[in-house]
C-alpha cells in the first residue's frame, strides 16, 4: 500500500464517518421523544425567574 493509495482511502472512510455522525445528529433533532426537551431549551431566554 502506497501512501497515495492510503490517503484515497482516508478521504473515503472520512466521508463516511461524516455522513454517519450527520445523519445521527439529524435523526436525534427529528425523534419525537426529543421535542419536549427543545422546546423547553426554546423557552428558556424568554423565561421570568
Amino acid at each position: 500500500m502506497d501512501l497515495m493509495s492510503f490517503f484515497a482511502n482516508a478521504k473515503i472512510w472520512s466521508l463516511v464517518a461524516m455522513f454517519g455522525t450527520f445523519s445521527l445528529i439529524v435523526a436525534y433533532a427529528m425523534w419525537p421523544g426529543a421535542k419536549k426537551g427543545f422546546d423547553e431549551a426554546a423557552n428558556l431566554p424568554l423565561r421570568e425567574d
